[in-house]
């Protein structure tokens, strides 16, 4: 069997790895340079275990992101061959409600005590982890002490411990890319652009490169893109059956000088505020 990748983004990249273990035979496409050279390096690693979408009272959202939060790291163990515990990790997010909350203090908490529930339940009895978390304490609000250490109390109006952590983005994409260099039935194929897929003879990728353009015949193609994914979707007939948001964040990075303490890593709600990860290396990602 032939499978075609179209986008080597981290999406794609753990297709790929999934595969690759398969003995499948994988082409992974790519138009930059390198694989996992620009969302997949350039976010703050966070694995949402499901806090910060207070906005949605139906949970959908919540449930969804702690599923696949709690299968990550035996992800990565399996693939990788790395424990999940030996990944450079941030300290664990405090959520801050901010007094310009679009929801009340008592709706969020509420919210947060919800959430942690649902993963204790997703977690027990089964082979699933978060990075060597303990997942079973419970959330912990500050004292006042606390907040008026490291915020400004009439912004910050809650702050509650949880266990959700980040890992370093950059680390993580360098062992995935030497992970796929080593599996021989995995090609990869940067600097192309996906121009179409036709049913045609089987499936066949339309793709441009420097060396021009070519054809290629498929079995199967996972349209793991970001840009055109949408607009490649419907040209074969698989249309959205709902609205889609696209949301766009800045960020910047940068490594805090000797003698020089970190910020907590927090995350405000709920609004348009951001959050900031820290590292133990001295990495900050706000």
């Amino acid at each position: 069997m032939r499978v075609a990748i179209l986008g080597g983004g981290l999406q794609g990249c753990c297709v790929a790895l999934a595969l690759g273990q398969r003995r499948v035979e994988v082409i992974l496409f790519d138009k930059n340079d390198a694989l996992l050279s620009r969302t997949a390096v350039a976010n703050e690693g966070k694995i949402h275990l499901g806090y910060m979408y207070a906005g949605d009272p139906t949970l959908w959202t919540a449930k969804t992101m702690m599923t696949g939060a709690l299968s990550f790291a035996p992800f990565l163990e399996r693939y990788l061959g790395k424990t999940a515990e030996s990944f450079s990790m941030s300290a664990p997010a405090s959520y801050v409600v901010h007094r310009d909350s679009q929801q009340s203090v008592d709706i969020v908490c509420a919210y947060l005590t919800t959430v942690h529930e649902l993963i204790n339940e997703a977690s027990e009895g089964r082979n699933h982890s978060y990075f060597g978390r303990d997942l079973s304490a419970p959330l912990r609000p500050w004292s006042a002490a606390e907040k008026e250490d490291e915020f400004d109390p009439t912004t910050a109006l809650e702050v509650i411990s949880t266990p959700e952590i980040a890992i370093n983005p950059v680390e993580l994409a360098r062992r995935v890319r030497e992970c796929i260099a080593s599996l021989p039935n995995i090609e990869v194929r940067c600097n192309r652009e996906n121009g179409a897929v036709e049913e045609r003879h089987g499936i066949q990728v339309l793709s441009e490169g420097r060396d021009g353009p070519s054809r290629d015949r498929f079995d199967h193609v996972v349209n793991a893109l970001w840009e055109g994914r949408l607009g490649l979707n419907e040209a074969m007939g698989f249309r959205a059956n709902r609205p889609w948001l696209h949301r766009l964040k800045y960020g910047v990075s940068f490594r805090l000088p000797p003698g020089v303490s970190s910020p907590p890593s927090a995350t405000f709600v709920l609004g348009p505020f951001g959050e900031v990860v820290n590292y133990a290396d001295g990495l900050v990602v706000p």
